[in-house]
């Protein structure tokens, strides 16, 4: 495995570099990167930045706003959260993404295992300490590889990540909770002896390199970014991640809109309906689908909106590179609002 650090403390630069080592992919291993941000809010894919964040908090406080090329929630990171991106080919067989999950997922618990932290796998992509939140995995794939990352909380302003992301009344009820704060917790506030943030991570990254040695036989080896490949990542983050088109984007038109929460995740659909013919289509939400959800919001449009048309065009459509864990069943009867069955 590769190891990449850089001391860069902005979130579209590192997204930037995720995409570069994906279309590049410069090294013939896997490649991970430990990073950090100051005060952010970075959005899933297939968010609305408006029902997500409180956009006059984040520009008071100016916190940087940016949309991950992954789905899942909306998250909010400081110097006292890490990031980790770990990047490999994808095989595309069934159980890549999986795999990829359980990869950082599986490292993620034993480094923090090796430093006396009791954390575990809770829900369709957390993992937590005494029931609570500290990491939330997501993922995306193109150009053949994927990327797998997360963010750890360590010495967070839970204060300012409760106050900034709204919260969706849904997803607390249905958690069985009154508030983002109460889900979430630092890990510094587990532990027997508390360290400064930065001594943290060189434990944090010390126990994580030990485990990849566990696992591979071999620590990671450092690599460094050359000039050459700095000015792509550069050119990707101006035209991608800083731009406000992609990172706040437009409301999408919508004649029909419905959205519900499944054990996978919100979805969240806007069609744009004339004369009984969907005309465009927009699928957001905070499920975790890979692949980019536009190859499935084709499938609908210019067809009749009527749910045995919607049930047919989805035979022998894999759903789980879109939606994840979202269902068949669940993603029609979102479409449609029609609750039957679909054969």
């Amino acid at each position: 495995m590769i190891y990449i650090e850089t001391d860069v403390k902005d979130a579209a630069f590192h997204f930037s570099v995720e995409d570069y080592i994906m279309r590049e992919y410069p090294f013939n291993q896997p490649v991970l990167m430990i990073w950090q941000t100051e005060k952010c809010v970075m959005l899933g894919n297939y968010q609305i930045a408006e029902a997500e964040i409180d956009m006059n908090l984040a520009r008071k406080e100016e916190m940087q706003i940016v949309r991950r090329s992954s789905g899942g929630g909306t998250i909010f990171t400081d110097s006292g959260t890490f990031l980790i991106s770990i990047i490999r080919p994808n095989s595309m067989e069934e159980n890549s993404q999986q795999a990829s999950k359980e990869e950082i997922t599986s490292l993620v618990v034993q480094a923090l295992s090796r430093m006396d932290i009791p954390a575990e796998i809770q829900g369709r992509n957390d993992i937590a300490v005494h029931g609570k939140k500290i990491t939330g995995i997501a993922q995306h794939s193109k150009y053949g590889k994927i990327c797998s990352h997360c963010s750890l909380l360590y010495d967070a302003d839970l204060d300012k990540l409760t106050k900034v992301l709204r919260a969706d009344d849904e997803k607390i009820r249905s958690k069985a909770i009154k508030s983002i704060r109460s889900r979430v917790t630092n890990v510094k506030e587990h532990m027997k002896s508390p360290c400064m943030t930065a001594e943290f991570l060189e434990q944090f990254k010390q126990a994580l390199f030990n485990e990849i040695e566990n696992k591979t036989g071999s620590k990671p080896r450092e690599a460094k970014l050359s000039e050459n490949a700095l000015e792509e990542i550069n050119q990707i983050c101006e035209e991608k991640y800083k731009n406000s088109a992609w990172t706040i984007g437009k409301s999408p038109k919508f004649s029909y809109h419905n959205h519900k929460r499944f054990p996978g995740g919100k979805v969240e659909v806007y069609l744009d309906i004339e004369k009984g013919i969907v005309k465009s289509c927009s699928i957001q939400g905070d499920f975790l689908g890979t692949e980019p959800i536009r190859g499935l919001e084709e499938l609908f449009e210019n067809n009749e909106f009527q749910h045995q048309k919607f049930c047919d065009l989805l035979d022998g459509v894999s759903l789980r590179p879109f939606l994840g864990s979202i269902t068949k069943n669940e993603l029609l009867s979102c479409l449609t609002g029609c609750q039957e069955v679909a054969s």
